[in-house]
């Protein structure tokens, strides 16, 4: 495979991941960064053969660091929409590490009282 194609199939890849993130598809998002892995490693691959025999073309290279800013873009852009995700799932999930409301709250002691929640009323 040449650089020249191994480049513009990472960047057709970055453009589909793009979309999937702006679209908040979690499948078109898992399909496509299976596919852009793939893209990078034989875009390297291709980048090892080329360091062996050369410098890339100054246009090329100029698309490589193209392709650098926008993969670190998106990165920031996962991060977020999984913090938002987080978020999302600690709104709707109690903590994992948060006490029964009745028995075993009270060390497993049966009290006979009311639930936690009208404790701190009365």
């Amino acid at each position: 495979m040449q650089l020249e194609d191994a480049l513009t199939t990472v960047e057709h890849q970055l453009q589909g991941i793009s979309a999937a993130l702006l679209a908040a598809d979690p499948q078109a998002l898992e399909t496509g960064s299976t596919q852009l892995r793939n893209a990078a490693a034989q875009l390297s691959q291709v980048m090892e053969q080329i360091s062996r025999e050369g410098v890339a073309p100054a246009g090329l290279q100029k698309r490589l660091q193209a392709v650098g800013a926008l993969l670190a873009v998106q990165r920031e852009s996962l991060a977020r929409l999984a913090a938002i995700t987080d978020r999302q799932a600690a709104g709707l999930l109690p903590p994992a590490d948060a006490a029964a409301t009745y028995g075993s709250a009270m060390g497993g002691r049966n009290a006979g009282s009311v639930a936690r929640i009208y404790r701190s009323a009365s």
